[in-house]
């Protein structure tokens, strides 16, 4: 079975998984922030670093 879109439909479709993939990145990048974040508190408890 093979489906035939238009140009119309692939170009709305481009846009709809640009959408979901930069909302993916931007998930991505508040769990980024908050392991930094996370990694700078721990390092207070690091031996050594007194």
């Amino acid at each position: 079975m093979t489906a035939k879109l238009s140009r119309q439909d692939l170009m709305d479709l481009c846009e709809i998984f640009k959408a979901k993939t930069l909302e993916e990145h931007e998930q991505a990048r508040r769990w980024r922030d908050r392991a930094l974040e996370a990694e700078q508190r721990l390092a207070i408890y690091e031996p050594g670093d007194e």
